[in-house]
């Protein structure tokens, strides 16, 4: 019995462009899972421990009563937990204002108040960015979050790596 038959047949039994095809999938293959196998997962992006500061203006007092220590906040449109509330403090809201003399002024808004909210959370960092969810961390940004109860319209003062 010839190796090749007349139709290119190894043995009469296999076409000899379906073998090499039927090899190039199984090489592909061993390699890809030699790839994967390998993989160190020191080389995997985890999340780091972040502090962030926001700040929330212009609030009633009712909008200011509700947030807490503890609260948990996500970001708006993907609800990916962003973090907790470590600490609130409340300021009076003020805005500038023109005098009679041509001065401007700070003064302030009659029961309005400024929040600023510190947040112990975790985010992907980079060598370029902080990222949390959708969202990049970074200084004057705006980001909108909520809870179960309210939402947040806030812009970021401070974005702090903690060392692990």
């Amino acid at each position: 019995m010839p190796l090749l038959d007349k139709k290119g047949r190894i043995f009469g039994k296999f076409n000899i462009l379906d073998l090499f095809i039927i090899l190039m999938v199984l090489i592909l293959s061993i390699g890809g899972f030699y790839k994967i196998s390998r993989a160190n997962p020191a080389d995997m992006i985890r999340p780091k421990p972040i502090e962030l500061k926001i700040i929330v203006m212009n609030r009633e007092k009712i909008g200011v009563d509700v947030i807490k220590e503890g609260d948990i906040l996500k970001e708006y449109d993907t609800g990916t937990i962003l973090g907790q509330i470590k600490k609130v403090e409340v300021y009076p809201a003020s805005t500038e204002v023109v005098t009679t003399e041509g001065e401007i002024k700070a003064a302030e808004i009659p029961d309005r108040y400024d929040l600023i909210i510190t947040i112990d959370g975790e985010a992907i960092v980079t060598d370029n960015s902080i990222i949390s969810g959708k969202s990049e961390l970074r200084i004057g940004n705006k980001l909108v979050l909520r809870t179960k109860t309210y939402a947040l319209d806030s812009i970021i003062l401070e974005v702090n790596v903690k060392e692990e």
